[in-house]
This record gives C-alpha cells, sequence and structure tokens, in this order.
C-alpha cells in the first residue's frame, strides 16, 4: 500500500526486526511439517541467542519451552511477533500484538490481496499503521541477520555474513540468494523477503540498509512499487554510498497477471517508463537473477571502479578473445597498453617478452607460472594509468591453478586495494574450488569470460551512475552506452 515518503518509527521497528532479543512465535505447533513448528525448531536448532515465546492456547510446553495462551500473556516486551495461522485468524492477533506494543509481525499466510481479500489485507495495515508497529508479509517467507546469528521463517539455508543485503518481494528469488550464498562463498548482510508488501516498503529497508554497518551493497527484486516517489528517493540518498541493484519481475504479458496473482502486485505496464525510474533513483537495474549475484558479489568485495583502463592477464589466447569481445559488446572499449602507459608495456615486456604480450589482452602463455601472473597483476595494481585488472586462467599441467590463486589472494591483499580486479577460471572441479577459494580472500571469480565482464560492468555502471548522483561531469572516455 502507497506511502508518500519514509516513515521514522519504521525504521526504528526494522532494527528491532532485524536484531530481534525476544520472538514470539504465534501458532508454534506440536507438529512436524507444520509452519509453526518448523519455524520454532529452525530458531533452536540454529543456535539463536534470543528469547523464543511460543504461543498456543493448546499446549503448556512446545519442543521444551514454555508456552503461551495467548501474545498478551507474555510478559515483558516482544520485538518480533511471527504468526503462522491461516489468514482469517491473523487480524486478531494482530490487533493483540498492537496492544502489547509488539514492535514488528511478520504474516506468513497467504489468502490476502493476492487471493482477492483486499479488505482483509486492508484491516492488518490499518491497525499496524494506527499502533506505529511494522508489518512484514502478509505472504512472508524468512527475515535474517546472520551477523547476529538470526533466521525466523520457512528457509532452509542459513547464508554466510558478508556484506549484502537481499530484500525480495519473492520468496523463491530470495531463496536462490540464500542457497548460492551457502555454496558460492559470499556473504549477506541481512535478508528478507517481503511477499505482498503490504506495508513496509522498500524505500524503508533501502534506507534501513543505507543505515546499517555491515551493508555495502543492496540487491532488490521488486514487482511492484507503490510508492514510486519514496523509492527514488529513498535510493538517491543511499546509492551515492552503497550501490543498488535491482531485478524487476512481471514485464512480460504473461508476467504481469502472474504478479498480481503471486503477490498482489500491480508491476506496472510499460518496460521502458520503469528502466527511466530506476535511472531517476540511482539504481542500476539487472535483467537475470544471476547477474543480481554476480554483480552484488563484485560491489561488495572491491573498491569502485575509477575509469575504463582495464586490462587483461590470461593463459589462454581464446579465453581472453572472449574476455575482449564481450568487453567490447557491452559498450567499453579496452586499449592497447601503449595507448595509455607506455611505461608499463615495457615493463610488462621485460617480465614476458611473448610478441603479444604488449597487447590488450597480455598473454601469459600457456605454460604460464603462478609467479609470472604475480609479477604482472602487481605491476598493473601498482600502474596509477590503470583502472582494473581481469584476469583469466586456464588449467594446464604447467599452471596448477591453486598455485596460481595463493598467489593472486596474497598479492591483493597484502597491497592497498585500490582498484578492482575480477578473476575468472574455467575448468572443472578444481577451477570450482579455486573460484571458491579467491572469493573466501576476498576476490571476485566466476567460471566464465561472460560472467567476469559482466560483473565488471556492474562496477563501471555504479561509477557512471555515481558520477550522475553527484551532479559531476565524467571524463569523454566513459561516456559509452550501458548494456
Amino acid at each position: 500500500m502507497r506511502i508518500n515518503a519514509t516513515r521514522p518509527y519504521i525504521s526504528e521497528s526494522l532494527g528491532f526486526a532485524f536484531n530481534p532479543r525476544r520472538i514470539a512465535v504465534i501458532g508454534a505447533s506440536r507438529q512436524p511439517n507444520k509452519v509453526g513448528f518448523e519455524v520454532l525448531k529452525a530458531l533452536l536448532d540454529r543456535h539463536y541467542g534470543g528469547e523464543v515465546l511460543p504461543v498456543n492456547p493448546n499446549a503448556a510446553e512446545i519442543q521444551g519451552l514454555p508456552a503461551y495462551k495467548g501474545v498478551r500473556a507474555i510478559p515483558g516486551p516482544i520485538d518480533l511477533a511471527f504468526i503462522a495461522l491461516p489468514a482469517m485468524a491473523t487480524s486478531k492477533v494482530v490487533e493483540e500484538c498492537a496492544e502489547k506494543s509488539v514492535h514488528a509481525v511478520a504474516v506468513a499466510a497467504g489468502g490476502f490481496r493476492e487471493s482477492g481479500n483486499d479488505d482483509l489485507e486492508a484491516s492488518l495495515i490499518h491497525c499496524c499503521r494506527t499502533h506505529h508497529m511494522a508489518l512484514l508479509g502478509p505472504n512472508f517467507l524468512t527475515i535474517g541477520n546472520p551477523h547476529a546469528n538470526f533466521s525466523c521463517g520457512l528457509a532452509p539455508y542459513e547464508p554466510a555474513s558478508g556484506s549484502l543485503a537481499a530484500i525480495s518481494q519473492s520468496g523463491a528469488n530470495l531463496l536462490a540468494i540464500l542457497g548460492a550464498s551457502t555454496i558460492g562463498a559470499f556473504g549477506l548482510s541481512f535478508y528478507v523477503g517481503l511477499g505482498n508488501k503490504a506495508d513496509v516498503d522498500f524505500s524503508e529497508l533501502i534506507e534501513f540498509a543505507g543505515q546499517d554497518t555491515n551493508t555495502r551493497c543492496v540487491a532488490l527484486y521488486v514487482e511492484g512499487l507503490d510508492s514510486e516517489d519514496a523509492f527514488v528517493a529513498s535510493c538517491r540518498k543511499v546509492a551515492p554510498r552503497k550501490p543498488i541493484l535491482v531485478l524487476k519481475g512481471g514485464t512480460s504479458t504473461l508476467g504481469w497477471s502472474a504478479a498480481m496473482a503471486h503477490t498482489g502486485s500491480n508491476p506496472g505496464t510499460v518496460d521502458n517508463r520503469t528502466d527511466r525510474l530506476f535511472h531517476e533513483a540511482g539504481a542500476i537495474r539487472v535483467r537475470t537473477l544471476g547477474e543480481l549475484i554476480d554483480g552484488g558479489l563484485a560491489l561488495t568485495l572491491m573498491p569502485p571502479l575509477k575509469g575504463e583502463n582495464i586490462v587483461i592477464v590470461t593463459n589462454g589466447g581464446g579465453s581472453g578473445l572472449l574476455m575482449t569481445d564481450e568487453f567490447e559488446r557491452r559498450g567499453i572499449n579496452l586499449r592497447e597498453l601503449r595507448q595509455f602507459s607506455p611505461r608499463l608495456r615495457d615493463r610488462i615486456n621485460k617480465l614476458n617478452p611473448r610478441p603479444s604480450s604488449c597487447l590488450n589482452p597480455i598473454d601469459l602463455g600457456g605454460a604460464a607460472r603462478a609467479e609470472e601472473y604475480r609479477e604482472v597483476v602487481a605491476l598493473l595494481l601498482a600502474d596509477p594509468d590503470t583502472h582494473g585488472v581481469a584476469v583469466s586462467i586456464c588449467p594446464t599441467l604447467l599452471t596448477p591453478v591453486q598455485d596460481i590463486v595463493l598467489e593472486l589472494a596474497d598479492c591483493y591483499n597484502s597491497g592497498p586495494k585500490s582498484k578492482p580486479i575480477i578473476v575468472e577460471i574455467q575448468g572443472g572441479a578444481d577451477c570450482d574450488a579455486a573460484i571458491l577459494g579467491l572469493r573466501r580472500c576476498g576476490i571476485p571469480a566466476y567460471a566464465t569470460p561472460e560472467r567476469a565482464v559482466a560483473a565488471f560492468n556492474i562496477l563501471r555502471r555504479y561509477m557512471l551512475r555515481r558520477y550522475e548522483l553527484e551532479e559531476t561531469s565524467a571524463p569523454a572516455v566513459m561516456q559509452t552506452t550501458c548494456v
């Protein structure tokens, strides 16, 4: 439901919701496979450090914890109430939470606006807004803060702690991000699945992310924007300091109808208008879930890109060519070393006198040793005319990929992290392990040249967006088309 501007009390309530000391599980159950059982069990199994308060009028004890007949029977304050009850039973419980001065409620049930029950959803909104209590959902999946060892909802994954905030209107797409975190070696600062997004708005979560010291980048999955003006204002406030990536669902003809049935959202009808809105907001629009995850990884790990002099280092001519082609396709025209740094070209030639080494890509050859990679990358990172380094690694019997990874990680982390480096490693299981190893060392790495270049392009798009937001003029070389 529309808001005209962000509400200060929501920001305060979100602080309690993401860092709760006491959680009431209303509808806690003794029966496995029930929402109220599984949510309570997960809180206990994951060693949440706060107090968990089961509410069930028909039980004295659930999973070893004393149960309460109702939320008003719980002594003391409650930071977050997770409501695991059918839709028709929710309004009364939300009113009881309001009387109890609960800071935030999360309503798991569907069957509201997305099913045509607009009045039922409106009653929740009215109660929560009247009593200044934040409402998450309904049709809500999960909320979590890995830095506080906190996860409440039906997500089966526990992501690592990191600096990417994931805010999704779709539970399924949020689960994809959480699952990718557990196997892809990247961490989250906080996450939430909003479902119908009846009350708490994207704009308020964006501003919360802007204030959160653990967050460096915000990743959004959006189906509908009820409050466009508030969204633009919040993004423009946060984006100069923390990049905002947005993936929009419901842009196709059938997707529009599906979004209405999924979360009761009106996704809009004109996609180029959405482009203009996100651009005005200072957000970076992506087109795929993979790009949202890959771009978020690069933005959270790397320093800002400050120019377009990007140099490719490879031991495989073909992978270097694919990188070069993909950079050009995305509007980034790479230059040979002699065009922007003749001194660098001469120094590279002394290290590796191959005929192509003075070009860009720098081809170290199939027999390249780990020490050669380190020496060349170190020169590029120290060179003031080089703005970023794209590394491609192809394993051979003479080029053990793990050795290169160790050298790159030590090289990057032992010096000033003033420019981005992104790595592509293509091959088998050893390459997958090397990718995860680099990510754990703070360097974004990917399995294909195209993904690595797409991530670099996200860094570049944020560079250009920051220039626009700060109302300064970017150098002429930067005025190219973003793809």
